[in-house]
């Protein structure tokens, strides 16, 4: 039985990791021998798919060709991944390209944390060719793909 400490997980899994080796030593310290279960869990954590920032990028502009703004948007009990039509190439973008990489960084974290990459993924490569943009008029539509997370955790409080 190995368990993985917090410094060697990848940086997105570093909470999650430290959380559940605090509870393994818990565990040990109450005398509890279900130590197989939190190394089961650890290492599941560590096997999921991943996605970085720049992941996320490469994703985005493999299907539209340019490097569109992406968000986490929650509408009712329904957390969406949303990419907008503004995108890092237009003079107009209000982001410099570190800033949209912290952004993108941070979306991929809450992506990998909340275990739906393949979603990502799939909703990306499946939506519209045409992509995010301006309509005819005035209006501006971003492509959404629904996410499936559970809001009810103590994370919630952060997309009220």
């Amino acid at each position: 039985l190995q368990l993985v400490h917090a410094h060697t997980a990848p940086a997105p899994h570093r909470r999650r990791v430290a959380a559940a080796a605090a509870e393994a030593e818990g565990f040990a310290e109450e005398g509890n021998e279900n130590y197989a279960d939190v190394a089961a869990r650890l290492n599941t954590l560590l096997e999921a798919p991943r996605m970085t920032g720049a992941d996320l990028r490469q994703c985005v502009v493999e299907k539209w060709g340019r490097s569109y703004d992406v968000i986490l948007r929650k509408s009712g009990n329904r957390m969406y991944l949303q990419v907008m039509w503004k995108f890092l190439e237009q003079k107009s973008f209000p982001l410099t390209e570190q800033e949209y990489m912290m952004q993108l960084d941070a979306v991929a974290e809450y992506i990998t944390e909340w275990g739906v990459v393949d979603t990502v993924k799939r909703g990306i490569a499946s939506a519209h060719y045409k992509g995010p943009g301006m309509t005819g008029g005035r209006a501006a539509k971003c492509i959404a793909i629904p996410l499936d997370v559970d809001l009810s955790n103590q994370r919630k409080g952060e997309f009220m």
